[in-house]
C-alpha cells in the first residue's frame, strides 16, 4: 500500500512538471531558435534570414540573422510554442529572395524531446 501510494506521488508531482516554479521546466539558459536550411539554389546567394513566429507575422529584415553553419542559419526567436510562423531569405542588398510560411514543431535542447515548457526549445526547418 504503501508503495502504491509513493508511485502515486511521484506520478502527480511528475505530471505537475511546467507548473510549478522549480519544476522540470527550469530555464536553461537558452531561449528559442529556429534552425533554417535553405534550398541548395539560394545557398550562395542568402545573406541573412529572419524567422517571425505566428500565422500572420512579417519577419522583417532589421531582425534578420547571419549567423550561419553551411546550409543551416539558426535564427533566435521569443519564448513561444506557437506552430506557426513565416521566414524570410535576403540578399546582401537586403532585397527579400523568399518569404513563406512554415510549420514549426518544437523539441527540448536538452532532451530533443517534444517541448513541454516555454524556454529552451529548437524548432528545424526545411525549405525546399
Amino acid at each position: 500500500m504503501l508503495i502504491t501510494a509513493t508511485i502515486g506521488v511521484g506520478l502527480a508531482l511528475a505530471l505537475a512538471g511546467c507548473s510549478s516554479p522549480g519544476s522540470v521546466c527550469a530555464d536553461y539558459g537558452q531561449g528559442n531558435t529556429v534552425n533554417v536550411v535553405v534550398p541548395d539554389h539560394l545557398a550562395t546567394t542568402v545573406e541573412s534570414v529572419a524567422v517571425c513566429v505566428g500565422a500572420d507575422c512579417t519577419p522583417e529584415q532589421e531582425s534578420a540573422t547571419s549567423e550561419v553553419d553551411g546550409a543551416t542559419w539558426t535564427v533566435p526567436v521569443e519564448q513561444t510554442q506557437d506552430e506557426r510562423g513565416r521566414v524570410a531569405l535576403f540578399d546582401a542588398d537586403g532585397a527579400r529572395l523568399d518569404e513563406r510560411g512554415v510549420e514549426l514543431a518544437w523539441t527540448d535542447y536538452g532532451f530533443g524531446a517534444p517541448l513541454q515548457c516555454r524556454g529552451s526549445g529548437v524548432a528545424e526547418v526545411w525549405l525546399d
